[in-house]
């Protein structure tokens, strides 16, 4: 099926057909928000600020949905203005550029969607740096919290952790290769395709299903090598951080 053709016969069919709703589509920018094939297909319509801010939801509301059960997959599709998209770049940076650099754009009148994924993206090339010196501390520091856990025994907490050291070590992953990452859902699967992701993948897997507490030490030891590793030699990250980064703690 050729998905784009797919999407532009269902925006005419069911969304500029509603003649309520299509004075504002017109105006507006409309972009897949994912797309997970055969199951459900996020669509997002992005509204003028001040068609949004006064019209519409006065109308509307701030939070309208259209959820069609319907159609085969069912399309979800949510209404939103240009002042959420920006707020929801500022707020998960990386995770709003993995979803809307991926959207298909269906329309968008004078190119407003593409120039503030354009804007984020510059902010993202700026930040990235900040982004995996911060992520790596993160990382280092829950990895310590785990020696801590495991002192105690405390079965819950150390497994808590180990999700939480994973998912960093992957985000860490992607941004070493300057790229944004995933949310949870799509993490895993997305980073077995970078180089080095099986590797990673591997050790990660092993990570997580150690249940002997000073075993998990041993391989949380080999996460971090492994992580510590590709950063160095992907990334201008000082060498300092390696070695010394609880001095970097904030």
């Amino acid at each position: 099926m050729n998905i784009g053709a797919w999407l532009e016969d269902y925006f005419r069919r069911k969304l500029l057909s509603n003649n309520t709703l299509r004075e504002y589509i017109e105006k507006s920018s409309v972009v897949t928000v994912e797309l997970d094939e055969g199951i459900v297909y996020d669509l997002m319509v992005i509204i003028p600020d001040n068609l949004f801010t006064g019209e519409f939801s006065g109308q509307f509301g701030d939070c309208f949905v259209q959820n069609d059960h319907e159609c085969v997959p069912p399309v979800f599709t949510r209404f939103k203005s240009y002042a959420w998209l920006r707020k929801n770049f500022e707020w998960r940076l990386a995770i709003a550029l993995w979803i809307f650099g991926k959207s298909i754009v269906i329309r968008d009148p004078d190119d407003t969607f593409v120039s503030i994924l354009t804007e984020y993206r510059s902010v993202f090339e700026r930040r990235l740096l900040e982004t995996m010196r911060y992520k790596y501390v993160e990382f280092r520091s829950d990895r310590h919290n785990l020696r801590q856990a495991v002192f105690h025994q405390d079965m819950m907490a150390c497994a808590l952790l180990k999700a939480n050291i994973v998912k960093l070590a992957a985000e860490l992953a992607f941004l070493s290769t300057g790229q944004p990452y995933p949310y949870k859902k799509w993490l895993i699967h997305e980073v077995e395709k970078l180089e080095g992701g099986p590797v990673l993948l591997n050790i990660a897997k092993q990570f997580i299903d150690t249940i002997d507490l000073n075993q998990t030490i041993a391989v949380s030891e080999e996460l971090v090598r492994h992580t510590s590793d590709f950063l160095s030699q992907r990334t201008r990250l000082s060498p300092n951080l390696f070695s010394e980064w609880w001095l970097h703690l904030d």
